[in-house]
């Protein structure tokens, strides 16, 4: 039986975002960071994000959340984020910014295509995974031999 799926069905991803602060006792702070992978909402999807802000006149402001729907672009969607910092030094800070486009988590294996998967299946042959090879630096001795010379 086939998933029904609310159209545009969005693939599990993430959002990268950037920006800064809004001025508050004569500075700002600068943020960066990556959302949380999406979860399915009435309308939609949201992510949820934290991060810490950097740190200016020696303190920093936590910041966390969820975004807002998604907001259709040309080449895909973007989030909203906005909110206020923690409490840091006796003051807090605003935000709003919107995050970049989507793309996929990092470290999350992806399906084979399902041709591929369905003619190893057909050919009776399951190939075990194979392991990307490890690249290992090698280290120069620190006599070299007279054929080096």
């Amino acid at each position: 039986m086939e998933e029904r799926r609310e159209y545009p069905y969005t693939p599990e991803h993430v959002h990268d975002y950037f920006g800064r602060t809004s001025v508050n006792m004569d500075h700002f702070h600068t943020f960066v960071g990556s959302t949380a992978v999406q979860q399915n909402v009435a309308g939609g999807h949201v992510h949820n994000y934290a991060n810490e802000t950097r740190v200016t006149q020696n303190h920093s402001h936590i910041m966390n959340g969820t975004s807002g729907l998604q907001v259709p672009v040309l080449l895909g969607h973007v989030h909203e984020i906005a909110g206020t910092t923690t409490v840091s030094d006796n003051h807090t800070h605003t935000y709003n910014v919107h995050t970049g486009y989507q793309r996929p988590p990092r470290n999350v294996r992806r399906p084979m295509p399902f041709g591929v998967r369905a003619e190893a299946k057909a050919e009776g042959k399951e190939e075990p995974a194979k392991r990307r090879p490890r690249l290992r630096f090698l280290k120069k001795d620190s006599n070299p031999s007279s054929e080096d010379k």
